[in-house]
């Protein structure tokens, strides 16, 4: 089985959200997983030149580590995508890895796409998504949406079910002052890829991945206390 991480971290292997993806990976009993990481690569923003769907079909111009990349990505049997959330979005680099990622398509479009689409060069519907993020709010509710619009958006073209781990607190985990806190969390990220590999993630570790580790008010005053800046400044 083919395990494909894509790390869409600027910070590399010792992002947050890196803490997660390494609990998953060992839960799973994945570790021959290849990851990608985005912030050491060259990966270049998409052109919009659509050669790849009529010069060079299935194939992009642009000579950087996406020619590698893109074989990788059809080949997986599970993909992991893993990132922090800026400003309510993907790191920039990822989206440009997201971007790159459309000589997948054809460019004929999908009649049964209810808001149009364009149908896959190849064959993924056996593959499996999976993504894991970190954000520095207190919650993931209700920071995730416009990213699980884009996810829900995305897998209609490949007719297979997208799992998740959103987190809040993210800036937690690579504490380790703070392990006793976090470990629990990361225990049940752990359970998390255990089950996955085997076949769905049950409703009891949802719902402890779903829970806050931190009460908010205390949450929110450490975040605040670790700024070397004054409110007012």
């Amino acid at each position: 089985m083919k395990i494909l991480v894509i790390n869409g971290s600027p910070r590399g292997e010792n992002s947050a959200t890196m803490h997660l993806t390494r609990a998953f990976l060992e839960g799973a009993g994945w570790a021959n997983a290849e990851i990608i990481d985005i912030s050491k690569s060259n990966v270049k923003g998409c052109t919009g030149c659509f050669s790849c769907w009529e010069k060079t079909p299935g194939k992009c111009v642009i000579n950087d580590d996406m020619q590698h990349f893109l074989p990788k990505l059809i080949e997986a049997d599970v993909v992991i995508t893993s990132f922090p959330l800026y400003s309510c979005y993907f790191p920039g680099q990822l989206k440009n890895f997201m971007d790159r990622m459309i000589p997948i398509a054809l460019p004929f479009m999908d009649k049964n796409a209810e808001s149009g689409g364009h149908p896959l060069r190849y064959d993924l519907s056996k593959q499996r998504q999976f993504y894991i993020s970190t954000c520095g709010f207190w919650t993931a509710d209700g920071n995730y949406d416009s990213i699980i619009k884009l996810f829900e958006r995305g897998r209609d073209s490949v007719n297979h079910r997208a799992f998740s781990i959103f987190s809040g607190q993210g800036g937690l985990f690579g504490v380790p002052e703070l392990e006793e806190y976090t470990k629990p969390y990361l225990d049940a990220v752990s359970k998390a890829g255990k089950e996955f590999a085997a076949g769905e993630i049950s409703e009891e570790t949802q719902n402890v991945l779903a829970q806050t580790i931190l009460p908010r008010e205390i949450y929110e005053q450490g975040a605040d206390e670790s700024w070397e800046v004054q409110e007012n400044a």
